[in-house]
């Protein structure tokens, strides 16, 4: 496919600079590079070794680009240097012939040798480089939402440790990875910020900490911090507090929230109430934190059609209050509070945009086989790149004032095909350099 066939017709000559350009897909997959060497220093090559560490890189990064395995990849990058390659090709005694690629089984041993550990420092520097380059480029703000949940892949293996974690939710197993992914919410755009790999037992509150102090220290300010009821700590939310940001999160239906509920559906409450939220006892955490909750109806119900039913003998108070669920803010509440509780439920609904990312990265590749976690952590770090570049390209199109039907049509797949595209042109004009 050429390239002007990718590109819309209207978006032809605009000069859009993103990682659609040949640049800033070479400094793409440089930053990668070089996260990953600076951190292999203390692994030794042979001193007839034919590759570099770039060579076995970009077979990785081009199959994830391309959806294929790495497999496919090296024979295809492969025969595509030998065709233009002059020259006798050389065939050793036993057959074989020389290549110019790396063979699947070298780049899986490179790959494996990069710990999770490093793997993780990696994954946080090249996601930091893409936040510069959208807040560089105006696509989000300094002043960013939040989001956090979990997200699970089934294990097929039979390994049994930590790392490995027990689910009744997957397909034909009852294994799973399980990892903890954060984003940022700005300007009506979603990116991934960062993930970590969650072991059996392990707390998440201290890696939400770190991840958020992180975010913090490199200049981002917090507006809502908004995740998952599972995330239900006194400590976080003081946490959370303390950077500025304001939490925003589904209530527990305790007694004193149902006894609150069944008071505004009598009528002797509105739809904003104040309410201390404490530790539980004999916790190691002892606080308090104010917070105001926000009622809002399940879908397909309204708030005003439910205390009619109540005053209509239509529902009783109990089972009225099974179609409310409750939100909870440690923003005090400003101006008519009945419009803010509005404003502020509509926002908690952008939560949903990390979990639809989270099903966007697995359409990226195939899902992944390696046993290793390093390995499947790497793989998700490149989805995670690609589906920031899509994000990123598409709110480019939108700024330049094209048609809302541009941006809309620019899809993940769209994107993708576009980035296989530059970087095999690369590949054409440099051995060893690929975008």
């Amino acid at each position: 496919m050429r390239l002007h066939e990718i590109f819309p017709p209207p978006l032809r000559g605009l000069g859009i600079k993103s990682l659609l350009s040949n640049d800033s897909i070479l400094a793409f997959f440089k930053k990668f590079c070089d996260e990953i060497t600076s951190r292999m220093w203390r692994t030794k090559r042979a001193r007839n070794s034919r590759y570099e560490d770039s060579d076995f890189l970009k077979v990785f990064f081009f199959s994830e680009i391309i959806g294929r395995s790495i497999q496919d990849t090296s024979e295809m990058l492969n025969e595509y240097q030998l065709s233009r390659k002059r020259g006798r090709r050389k065939i050793f005694a036993d057959g074989r012939r020389k290549r110019m690629i790396p063979h699947q089984t070298e780049v899986n041993k490179y790959l494996r040798r990069i710990g999770l550990a490093k793997a993780r420092t990696i994954l946080r520097k090249c996601l930091d480089f893409q936040l510069k380059e959208a807040i560089d480029k105006k696509i989000i703000s300094q002043k960013v939402n939040v989001l956090i949940d979990f997200t699970e892949h089934p294990y097929y293996g039979k390994r049994e440790d930590d790392m490995i974690k027990g689910t009744n939710r997957q397909k034909g197993t009852k294994k799973m990875r399980h990892y903890l992914g954060f984003s940022v919410f700005s300007q009506n755009t979603q990116l991934f910020a960062g993930l970590e790999h969650v072991a059996k037992g392990q707390s998440k509150i201290p890696l939400i900490n770190d991840f958020l102090f992180y975010l913090f220290d490199i200049g981002f300010e917090f507006d809502f911090v908004m995740m998952d009821r599972e995330f239900y700590r006194t400590e976080l939310i003081e946490e959370i507090k303390s950077m500025g940001g304001d939490s925003l999160i589904p209530a527990k239906m305790y007694k004193k929230i149902k006894k609150m509920v069944e008071e505004y559906l009598s009528g002797r409450g509105g739809r904003t109430r104040a309410y201390k939220f404490s530790a539980a006892p004999g916790g190691r955490h002892k606080c308090v934190q104010e917070v105001y909750l926000i009622f809002n109806a399940k879908r397909g119900y309204s708030l005003l059609g439910l205390k009619r039913a109540v005053r209509k003998g239509e529902l009783t108070i109990e089972d009225a209050r099974k179609n409310i669920f409750v939100i909870m803010t440690t923003r005090k509440p400003k101006g008519k509070q009945s419009s803010w509780a509005s404003r502020t439920s509509r926002l908690y609904r952008k939560r949903w945009n990390i979990e639809t990312g989270f099903s966007d990265l697995n359409r990226i590749n195939r899902r992944w086989k390696s046993n290793h976690d390093n390995v499947r952590y790497l793989d998700m770090l490149v989805r995670m790149l690609l589906y920031n570049s899509w994000k990123i390209n598409k709110k480019l199109l939108k700024n330049l004032g094209k048609k809302s039907s541009s941006s809309k049509g620019w899809t993940l797949n769209r994107n993708n095909d576009l980035l296989a595209q530059l970087a095999f042109s690369l590949e054409k004009k440099s051995r060893g350099v690929i975008g």
